[in-house]
């Protein structure tokens, strides 16, 4: 047993209590489906989910590795953790522990530390990490007899996350999650039914359908001539969105280079789907988009975000854009401006370019044109959030004086906040009325600011 380990008190248990355990999410909702499955586990061996910031018998961090700021958060909340308790157990997992554990063995000496093959090992593993500890096991053990043998009803959210498919086979150049989460692996739609009426069963209104690669999630039969190519995504978008007391169902992010006019049909036109879809652009260029090893050009880019538009007028349209990839010219630059002003997004996510290591990008920089300035990427990044928020503002104007609806997030006194079908903030007025997270209000927009549309309930 290692020392660190052996000599560390157990966490503040009372004999019989409850154990307790904080959880940490960071990066993409591919994680935040895999955290959800972990708190599930833990919450059926009988643990009490508590804030990150109070003391708890066991943290969980998973982590993202995507920027180097994702690992330096994810670094950051593990010494939290460890400074909030000094004697509970921390188990860190996710990508940036995967491709670095020794980080977060200095950022919180004596961690669990699991990689994603590993993730869902989590619970067990850390239970018998805290047995290890003075008096723990005893009082684990007097909880469980009071208790008994039943599971405790797992935690219930407005929203879930259903993963359908994991890892990546495509090699994009400045990415390090295909070496960190592997090859692309899909889950069945039988599994996948079975797992979305769980989450509704436990209070989920609104599911997300997500994975690393969507555009995988094919099926295991050959494709029909003439067929979507997206039949199988398409068939599961309806099949979830036909499950009773489930109001939303949104979809995540597919590459460009997977879309086609079936699925955005289905998106706009299927009841309880909303009307919103991320495109990952990355960049405007079709030089910068070959140095990445992208699989489309800009022209396949906008054909598909003006269709989207043409289909569905008033629905969401987000992405994310890369700023300063190696060799990145001016002129390149404004090829993604110019993009980005045709497709009038409704967000744009603004990434500063930051070398991961083992990718193409971070071992060829010379070969790819070097690394741009930083005076330069911060300029850049600054004229797209500008740009962005320009955008942003234009598409909430056809919103404003208009009826809506929110999915309840977050409550305060007299006040509600959620997202709209379209994938807007907004924070409602709601006077006296008594509220729960996950109610659905309907609203007029008077306003909007910082990002946020404002109104009153109706």
């Amino acid at each position: 047993m290692p020392p660190e380990i052996a000599q560390r008190s157990a966490p503040t248990v009372k004999s019989g209590a409850r154990p307790t355990f904080a959880l940490y999410t960071l990066g993409c909702k591919v994680n935040q489906y895999d955290s959800h499955q972990i708190a599930r586990i833990l919450v059926s061996k009988g643990f009490r989910r508590v804030e990150f910031r109070e003391s708890a018998d066991l943290y969980v961090i998973d982590t993202c590795t995507v920027t180097s700021h994702a690992d330096k958060k994810s670094r950051q909340a593990a010494s939290r953790a460890r400074r909030n308790n000094p004697d509970a157990v921390v188990a860190v997992t996710g990508c940036a522990a995967t491709k670095d554990a020794l980080q977060f063995e200095r950022a919180a000496p004596g961690a669990l530390i699991l990689s994603n093959a590993q993730k869902f090992e989590l619970p067990e593993r850390a239970i018998a990490r805290l047995k290890n500890l003075e008096n723990w096991a005893q009082n684990y053990a007097d909880f469980r007899a009071q208790t008994g043998s039943e599971p405790v009803p797992s935690p219930t959210r407005e929203r879930a996350v259903l993963k359908i498919q994991d890892g990546c086979n495509h090699k994009c150049s400045y990415c390090i999650i295909p070496r960190v989460r592997g090859e692309s692996v899909l889950k069945s739609r039988v599994q996948l039914m079975r797992e979305a009426r769980e989450f509704v069963s436990e209070g989920a209104r609104e599911i997300v359908v997500t994975g690393v690669s969507m555009g995988d999630f094919r099926g295991q039969e050959p494709e029909i001539a003439g067929q979507s190519r997206n039949a199988e995504i398409n068939a599961l978008l309806r099949a979830v969105s036909s499950i009773e007391g489930l109001e939303r169902v949104r979809t995540s992010s597919l590459d460009p280079a997977d879309v086609d006019v079936a699925w955005l049909e289905t998106v706009a036109q299927t009841p309880k789907v909303m009307p919103h879809i991320h495109l990952a652009l990355q960049s405007g260029s079709r030089g910068v988009l070959r140095r990445m090893r992208r699989r489309y050009l800009p022209e396949l880019y906008l054909k598909w975000a003006q269709k989207w538009r043409e289909i569905a007028p008033d629905a969401g349209l987000t992405t994310d854009v890369i700023v300063g990839f190696p060799g990145e010219t001016e002129s390149e630059w404004q090829e993604t401006l110019a993009l980005c002003r045709a497709a009038k997004f409704s967000a744009i996510h603004v990434f500063p370019y930051s070398p991961r290591e083992e990718t193409f990008a971070a071992n060829h920089l010379q070969e790819l044109g070097g690394l741009v300035s930083v005076e330069t990427q911060k300029r850049r990044v600054a004229e797209l959030i500008e740009l962005g928020n320009q955008l942003s503002g234009e598409f909430a104007f056809h919103f404003l004086w208009k009826e809506n609806e929110i999915l309840v997030e977050n409550i305060g006194d007299g006040w509600a906040e959620g997202l709209t079908p379209a994938y807007l903030k907004a924070r409602v007025e709601t006077g006296d009325a008594k509220l729960q997270k996950g109610d659905l209000v309907r609203f007029v927009a008077q306003s909007f600011d910082a990002g946020v549309l404002a109104g009153k309930m109706v």
